[in-house]
Parts: structure tokens; sequence; C-alpha cells
């Protein structure tokens, strides 16, 4: 896909804004627009480009897979692309981890 929608949101020790759902639209496998889904307003600290296309997060997936001490990926039935991804990166390091979740994965 290269022109898509759908919502993210990620479980982790970070800002306040990476935790919050927002709206990813995408077009040309880059990221158009980024917006809270629960006010339709824009990030303020982070730019469109911090968060990830689908392409981006398989190849965070394959990461995860070589190099991340415990991981799990869920996958959607519809499109096949992750739809949760839960990190764990260092035994040793405490709150490295991380869990992406994707939904409401929509062709344009």
């Amino acid at each position: 896909m290269t022109h898509y929608d759908f919502n993210f949101r990620a479980s982790c020790f970070c800002l306040d804004e990476w935790v919050r759902e927002v709206h990813v639209s995408v077009s040309n496998d880059s990221i158009k627009s980024v917006l809270f889904t629960d006010n339709n307003l824009p990030p303020q600290e982070l730019a469109p480009e911090q968060w990830h296309t689908i392409d981006a997060l398989f190849e965070l997936s394959k990461t995860c897979i070589e190099e991340a001490h415990q991981y799990e990926i869920k996958y959607d039935d519809t499109y096949g692309n992750p739809s949760e991804i839960s990190i764990d990166w260092n035994l040793q390091t405490a709150d490295d981890e991380v869990v992406f979740f994707i939904k409401n994965v929509k062709k344009n």
C-alpha cells in the first residue's frame, strides 16, 4: 500500500504525544498528516515524520526479531500489516519496553 490511513498509539515511558492515539495519513509512502483522534489537532512537539508508516513498522518488526530480548507481533487479518508490536529491547534495561498499536487501516 502506498496511499492509506490508520490509527496509531504507543504504550511506553515516552512523551504524551507519542502515547495519545493519532490518525496517520500516508501518501506515496510518506506521512502527510498526523492528527490526534480525540480532538483532530496536530501534535505540537513531534513532527509527522516521527511516526511510522506501515513499511517502517514492518522494518521495526524485522529489527525487533533480530535484536530484541523479547517481542510479540500480531498481524492484521485483512491487510497483513502489524497490528500490535510489543518489544523489550534489553532484559537489563528498565523502561525500554514499548507496545505499538495499529488499527483501522484503510486504503485510499
